[in-house]
């Protein structure tokens, strides 16, 4: 347990992780008479109100494979992604008394994210030693840097899922797990990723988030901590404001569509940054799967859902203006390298970034032979059978 880093992290906790204090004690004291109704059941969750990522992909896996292993949804119920899960099987209201009930007594929680029935509260139990679950970590990306949160000091896992080989061994080799906690059997949501051909011209445009813009705790004088004037949003600005951007749109009949990363959501104004030519994907209810599975390309900086646009064998590029900032401030270099792949080229600056699209579109978006020999390196489990592996651990045990 990490304590200079939890303490530093307590400052980040919300009024709303303070009131989860109280479903969970009403929990913790009613768990004791639902532990014989819930001691074989698999709790799935994803982020409070999303059912689309990997938790949604495995729960609606287990319903149709195998209905005889009784699983249960967490999910707010007033959330549009409700629909998506309230007919497939059994849900629970996100952070309810229940939800509670059934984190201390379940057999197995299954989430692609850490937040369990309140990531901050669970995280006080748990590295304070009073309940240790059995927390399977399906993760939503596959881990591509040293990201110190996901280390063996700072998270408790029985089975952490690994996406790619590569990651795998990473992991195994440099983030403290016992041996056997570490598992490559691909992630439940690349099942859908297969046999997927566009149906537009369509370029997505997702990049990812900022700790020191988003997190008091990860403040730094020399990185700029206001919104409006930094650079992220002077540098995505700039991209997105170039008029050779707007002629390649218009000449190929190109659409592109932005989607902000949701931690930045409250604290970005997408508007402020794309023209009226961009479409702005609502973080509440865009499908970044479905999106991705309907482009033909990918624009990023370091995001790792590059890898799902990678999986189905189409071009991305790299907008990187802050590297440097961003290895000192946001995550560690870890096992991959953007300048170093062929999966995509990383730019420094925006026109780089026109010009590599320019590039991509008039060769029809094809990708050439590096990419597939890496491609074939990263993912020897390229097939629909990565739930069916998540489903071989749980009930079997370690199988890598």
């Amino acid at each position: 347990m990490n304590i200079k880093r939890f303490i530093s992290k307590a400052r980040d906790a919300k009024i709303s992780d303070y009131l989860s204090f109280f479903p969970m004690f009403a929990g913790c004291i009613a768990s004791p008479f639902y532990k014989k109704k819930y001691r074989d059941v698999w709790a799935v969750s994803e982020r409070k109100k999303e059912a689309r990522d990997n938790g949604y992909h495995f729960f609606k896996y287990m319903t149709a494979e195998h209905p005889e292993q009784k699983c249960i949804y967490a999910i707010d119920k007033k959330c549009n992604d409700y629909t998506k899960v309230k007919d497939l099987g059994e849900t629970v209201q996100f952070g309810s008394v229940r939800h509670w009930i059934l984190y201390f007594t379940c057999r197995y929680l299954i989430s692609s994210q850490a937040f369990k029935p309140n990531g901050y509260v669970c995280a006080v139990i748990e590295r304070a030693g009073l309940f240790k679950p059995d927390h399977i970590f399906l993760q939503h990306g596959i881990t591509i840097n040293r990201a110190e949160f996901l280390m063996a000091s700072n998270r408790r896992a029985k089975y952490f899922i690994a996406g790619a080989e590569p990651e795998y061994r990473f992991m195994k080799e440099e983030f403290g797990y016992p041996e056997g906690t570490i598992q490559y059997t691909g992630f439940p949501r690349f099942d859908a990723l297969h046999d997927q051909a566009p149906d537009n011209n369509r370029i997505f445009v997702m990049p990812t988030w900022r700790k020191w813009l988003k997190w008091r705790s990860e403040s730094h004088e020399d990185a700029g901590a206001d919104m409006k004037s930094s650079e992220y949003i002077t540098m995505w600005k700039r991209f997105f404001d170039s008029p050779k951007l707007k002629e390649i749109v218009e000449r190929n009949n190109l659409e592109i569509v932005f989607y902000p990363h949701p931690n930045m959501s409250g604290i970005i104004d997408p508007e402020s940054i794309v023209p009226s030519f961009v479409s702005i994907a609502d973080i509440e209810d865009a499908d970044i799967q479905g999106l991705m599975k309907s482009s033909k390309m990918l624009i990023t900086d370091y995001s790792s859902v590059f890898f799902d646009m990678v999986y189905m064998k189409r071009p991305v590029i790299f907008y990187q203006f802050d590297i440097e900032k961003f290895r000192k401030y946001h995550y560690a270099q870890g096992w991959f390298d953007y300048r170093a792949t062929g999966f995509g080229k990383s730019v420094p600056d925006p026109g780089g970034v026109v010009d590599e699209l320019e590039r991509i579109v008039e060769a029809d978006f094809r990708v050439d032979s590096c990419y597939e020999e890496e491609h074939r390196r990263t993912f020897p489990y390229y097939d629909s059978l990565n739930s069916k592996r998540v489903y071989d651990l749980l009930k079997n045990g370690n199988n890598t």
